[in-house]
């Protein structure tokens, strides 16, 4: 990235300074989309192939943010409700049924939001704990029908699908769809390092081995593998003696796994659940209206979790609000869905024209995403005038911002830029 620095004003003087930086080596060898707005007086003070497509890489979470801010509202929270379904003995202590819990794709199940991803987990099963069930002879069923099953976009990139960028969700999934692998080199060369993991999974579906190497070795290095055949993953690689390598890697059946630590702190609190756990990615008989849920999440405001999105450029999450528009707003919590959403949106309300964009997904990982500079500057425009303004900005990196893409960037204009 660079910055550069113009006069005041406009017109010729702005666009010779314009045309002289990016006419000089080596970027002139670029393709520069450019359109360069004064609001104030809704003049545009310079356009270059403002009309022609790009690809807006993480810009394109500019398109979800405000498309989600608008049509639900910065009050918006998610509900993940637990509720129990059958009678109960004599004593209250027995559900003769199932545990039903109610799953929205709420993104906020992670250490961003609270002190840990499973200590969401932990507050339904104190909910659950203190309503007096101590024996469940049904199962603990996961409704995740509001949402369809597929977990990644159909144009990711293969290669990419390890990384923690290209991580993946669903209705009910934690910890941002990231598995965390913390490996603590051996006390001398050759020695096995030690390995522990989470959110926690099962063993028999991790394999994690490193080798310990010199101190001075400059052998290193890891390689993550996922064998969808067998839902198994393996990570391999060398360490040096001394260090510890923590190593983030996309959880490839989030749903599942959330489901799995969701029994388990029930378990923890002491609360048989006799069925185990199952996942009903189909709609159930719904809950009658008049049952009040055993145990409940709300999740923060949508302004905080936009924020979330914005200031970092958090991809997961952005992706999990495409299919809330499509399960809110739509037939249901598919890509699909949340892209029409997201579509007539833009171009009905904010007058973005229809050819200026293509949706392949909702963060920029995709390689097939189109934005035109005119649509983006038009959905800027549209944020800036409505009510949801002062959100929008404060939601946005600025330069100095800890935790934000512009920490490091652009000093000098803190408190004044407010970009993606």
């Amino acid at each position: 990235g660079g910055c550069a620095t113009f006069s005041a004003g406009g017109g010729g003087i702005l666009q010779e300074e314009i045309d002289d930086i990016i006419s000089t080596p080596p970027i002139d060898q670029v393709n520069w989309g450019i359109r360069i707005v004064d609001p104030e007086r809704g003049q545009i003070l310079y356009s270059r192939h403002a009309h022609l497509k790009f690809v807006p890489a993480s810009n394109m979470k500019l398109l979800s943010t405000a498309a989600a801010l608008s049509l639900l509202g910065p009050d918006y929270r998610y509900h993940t409700d637990l509720y129990g379904v059958g009678p109960r003995d004599g004593s209250g202590q027995i559900l003769n049924g199932d545990l039903v819990l109610r799953a929205t794709g709420d993104p906020t199940l992670s250490d961003r939001f609270y002190p840990s991803s499973e200590a969401p987990l932990d507050s339904l099963a104190q909910g659950l704990w203190a309503s007096g069930v101590r024996t469940v002879t049904g199962s603990l069923v996961v409704d995740v029908s509001a949402w369809d099953s597929t977990t990644v976009p159909d144009t990711w990139m293969i290669g990419d699908l390890a990384g923690s960028s290209a991580a993946t969700g669903g209705a009910f999934s934690i910890a941002e769809g990231v598995f965390t692998v913390e490996v603590t080199a051996g006390h001398q060369p050759g020695s096995p390092a030690q390995a522990r993991w989470w959110p926690y999974l099962q063993d028999e579906s991790i394999s994690a081995s490193f080798q310990t190497v010199h101190p001075d070795s400059s052998t290193r290095g890891r390689r993550t593998d996922y064998l969808p055949e067998s839902r198994r993953l393996e990570i391999q690689g060398k360490i040096r003696v001394g260090d510890v390598d923590t190593i983030k890697i996309s959880q490839r059946d989030p749903v599942r796994l959330a489901s799995a630590a969701l029994l388990r702190a029930i378990e923890r609190k002491g609360i048989e659940v006799q069925g185990g756990v199952k996942i009903a990615w189909d709609a159930i008989e719904p809950v009658g209206a008049e049952t009040p849920p055993i145990a409940s999440l709300e999740s923060p405001r949508l302004a905080e979790i936009v924020q979330a999105i914005l200031e970092p450029s958090q991809n997961w999450m952005t992706e999990q609000l495409v299919r809330t528009l499509g399960m809110e707003l739509g037939e249901d919590g598919s890509w699909d869905e949340g892209f029409r959403v997201e579509k007539d949106f833009l171009t009905q309300e904010v007058g973005v024209d229809s050819l200026d964009i293509i949706f392949r997904d909702g963060s920029g990982m995709s390689t097939q995403n189109l934005v035109t500079p005119r649509a983006l500057v038009r959905i800027l425009e549209y944020m800036r005038a409505s009510s949801n303004s002062g959100v929008y900005r404060h939601a946005l990196a600025s330069p100095g911002e800890e935790d934000s893409t512009l920490r490091s960037r652009l000093p000098g204009l803190e408190s004044r830029l407010f970009a993606k």
